[in-house]
């Protein structure tokens, strides 16, 4: 198993250097230095983790190891590597020519560097032409909805995501042809009174015919979240050159939550996500969301700590989407109901924005929009 590089947030360094077994005086010598950066490194050769040590102090960065690290029994240590910008830079500067995989964990640095925090974080508004989605405000009939989506542009919003399929835990994948029939006449209308030229549709739908004709009828966003598991919604998606938002689940929202068991939640995302997307490039699809999927096959921890450490995700040099309204974790952790999850949400929403967060997936437009004018005051000098 190769050694697996991490990103977390500097403000959680004190309890994983707990959790990792560090010496109490370095512990405390290690909390006082620089840390723009913070990675958590899993299954390190010992002979890589000796070089990395060594390399790290030379620049004045540093790497914990558990107290146990200086007897040099085991084959393989996590650690964790902290220090500034120019720190990490020099740092992967010299593994590059290391051996014991330092070359490899090098080249994984090196993306978390090219991680930034989006200028200009935008809003996904979510609409439903379903009975049955657990939000109750978000379901509308056609014409409904055609005002709704006026609203929504007045307001300013830019994207806009409309679904006929529940996809609330224990939901039973719907027929594509009863699906079509709960959409087709707004995304007809959408298209008759020229919305599309107002802001961006995407579908939201796993049924590669529902795809289809959504984006033959101006839509040019495909939100599938089933992760593209079926072939078919990539040869569509690469039909209509159209933008991929590519969610992390498991199985369908039938049987979600009874795969929510990770080896290593971060490491397995991950992976998904680089596999995917060398399959949606190889069908020529650039323009890619990433989608943490939260909610999606993942308990409460799983679902905070994705968005404590959604930095590390940046280094796939994509937009991210976060999409919590109003979900059960928010419910478990205030004991709300869902009609009384709004401020649970913000609360939940302005921390996914301050780590990196480039799109919000949202129910409640006009209070988002209030959050996203107090975070982007908040990033000016004043």
């Amino acid at each position: 198993m190769k050694p697996f590089v991490w990103r977390i947030h500097p403000s959680l360094l004190e309890q994983n250097l707990k959790i990792l077994g560090t010496d109490q005086g370095g512990e405390k010598i290690i909390k006082q230095k620089s840390r723009d950066f913070v990675f958590k490194i899993h299954r390190l050769s010992l002979s890589a983790t000796h070089i990395l040590k060594q390399e790290a102090i030379s620049v004045g960065a540093d790497l914990a190891t558990p107290r146990d690290f200086i007897l040099c029994k085991q084959s393989h240590y996590d650690c964790i590597l902290l220090g500034s910008t120019s720190q990490i830079r020099r740092i992967i500067q010299k593994c590059q020519i290391q051996p014991f995989g330092l070359k490899e964990i090098a080249n994984t640095l090196k993306t978390h560097l090219k991680s930034t925090l989006p200028d200009q974080p935008k809003l996904m508004a979510i609409l439903n032409l379903t009975p049955d989605s657990f939000y109750e405000g978000s379901r509308f009939d056609p014409h409904q909805a055609i005002n709704q989506i006026r609203s929504y542009i007045d307001l300013g919003i830019e994207i806009i995501d409309i679904g006929g399929a529940s996809s609330r835990p224990q939901s039973e994948l719907i027929d594509p042809q009863e699906e079509l029939k709960r959409l087709k006449d707004l995304i007809l209308l959408i298209e008759q009174n020229k919305l599309h030229n107002l802001a961006t549709f995407s579908i939201d739908t796993y049924n590669p015919s529902v795809a289809d004709f959504a984006l033959s009828h101006g839509f040019r966003i495909l939100n599938d979240i089933l992760g593209f598991s079926n072939p078919d919604m990539i040869q569509v998606c690469s039909k209509y050159n159209a933008q991929a938002i590519l969610m992390h689940s498991r199985g369908t929202p039938k049987t979600m939550q009874n795969l929510t068991n990770y080896t290593h939640l971060f490491a397995e995302i991950d992976a998904f996500f680089e596999s995917k997307i060398t399959q949606l490039r190889e069908h020529r699809i650039e323009n890619i969301i990433l989608d943490i999927g939260f909610g999606f096959a993942k308990e409460v921890e799983h679902n905070l700590s994705l968005i404590q450490n959604l930095m590390h995700f940046k280094r796939f040099n994509l937009p991210l989407l976060v999409g919590a309204s109003r979900k059960n974790t928010i419910g478990i952790l205030t004991k709300q109901s869902i009609e009384n999850r709004l401020s649970g949400t913000l609360a939940l929403h302005q921390i996914a924005l301050q780590n990196g967060a480039d799109i919000l997936r949202v129910h409640d437009v006009r209070e988002h929009l209030d959050l996203l004018a107090i975070h982007q005051a908040m990033r000016k000098q004043w």
